[in-house]
């Protein structure tokens, strides 16, 4: 039986791979899009401006594939965060951090999920997407960035663990 922090996980991470498939199907420019009436019309041409695959999409997607699974995948899907953290690690520059946890080794998932908890993050357009974390009682700070050409793969590590998740409660 389902839980309802698993039918959270499940429809957040359902609700995230519907935005990847209406960008994939091209919705935008679809002759459904264009027969929609909104209530609020201007939108439409916004939507249309910023695509499905914008900076708001992308933080909360990466809101419901990071910070809403923390304590439910963590301790469940260990390996693949490991795998998750290296990939971070391999793939993100200019990383700076003056947290004391961090040494030797830094943990980027840690630090990213809180970034993007907060809403900690800013984007370079065509270039990257920045991750920035602080300790405001300690003083603390972590900043990174991710090339915007591996975001889909950050994505599809993350949504690897998901789908598992999904696997495990389906069976």
């Amino acid at each position: 039986m389902l839980t309802q922090e698993d039918n959270l996980l499940m429809q957040s991470f359902y609700s995230t791979m519907l935005l990847v498939e209406l960008k994939k199907s091209d919705f935008l420019n679809s002759s459904f899009f264009d027969n929609m009436v909104f209530d609020f019309p201007a939108m439409k041409g916004e939507l249309k401006k910023i695509g499905v695959d914008n900076q708001g999409c992308a933080l909360m997607s990466l809101y419901a594939m990071l910070v809403i699974p923390r304590q439910l995948f963590e301790s469940q899907f260990t390996n693949e965060y490991q795998h998750i953290d290296a990939f971070l690690q391999r793939n993100t520059a200019k990383t700076v951090t003056t947290y004391k946890k961090d040494s030797p080794k830094i943990d980027f998932l840690r630090h990213v999920r809180n970034a993007v908890a907060h809403a900690h993050i800013s984007f370079r357009p065509s270039e990257a997407i920045c991750f920035s974390d602080e300790n405001k009682t300690t003083g603390e700070t972590f900043s990174t960035e991710l090339p915007l050409g591996q975001l889909g793969e950050f994505f599809n590590e993350l949504m690897q663990v998901h789908i598992s998740f999904v696997g495990k409660q389906s069976a």
